[in-house]
């Protein structure tokens, strides 16, 4: 649990170093990741505005359990932002200069991570959880580059 926990803050952290390095003002959720209450973060440059779920997981198919799921589509329907989760995968293959695969470096470890911001309405509803592919996410989510 400790290691997933610091997993997951370690992606908030790099999706706030990219906003706030693009202008943006960036405030991580309290008790992100714990309470599913608040989302993990709030992006906000002029009338861009986001509402972000980093989930930094290997697999085929993310999962959300369905009560923070439906909390931030309520985030988003009382608050009209663009709400996603931003799902980060690592070793994906980049050709340099292509920013339709925009690819973050963590410096000092040479490590390419994927992000995809996925909107909600992409992800299925199951008897206890919300799921969406990497394959839905790759054709319908953003990249990084999108959203700035």
């Amino acid at each position: 649990m400790v290691k997933t926990y610091h997993k997951g803050a370690r992606a908030e952290r790099e999706l706030i170093r990219f906003f706030s390095e693009r202008g943006f003002m960036v405030i991580r959720g309290a008790g992100s990741g714990t309470s599913g209450l608040s989302p993990d973060l709030l992006a906000f440059r002029g009338i861009q505005q986001y509402v972000v779920e980093a989930k930094s997981f290997e697999s085929e198919h993310l999962a959300l359990d369905r009560d923070q799921f439906e909390n931030l589509k309520k985030w988003q329907e009382t608050t009209g932002m663009e709400t996603y989760v931003a799902w980060r995968r690592k070793k994906q293959k980049v050709v340099k200069g292509d920013d339709s695969a925009l690819a973050v470096m963590r410096k000092g470890v040479g490590m390419q991570y994927r992000w995809k911001f996925i909107p909600v309405a992409f992800f299925n509803e199951n008897p206890k959880s919300y799921s969406v592919s990497w394959k839905i996410a790759e054709k319908y989510g953003k990249d990084l580059s999108d959203l700035v």
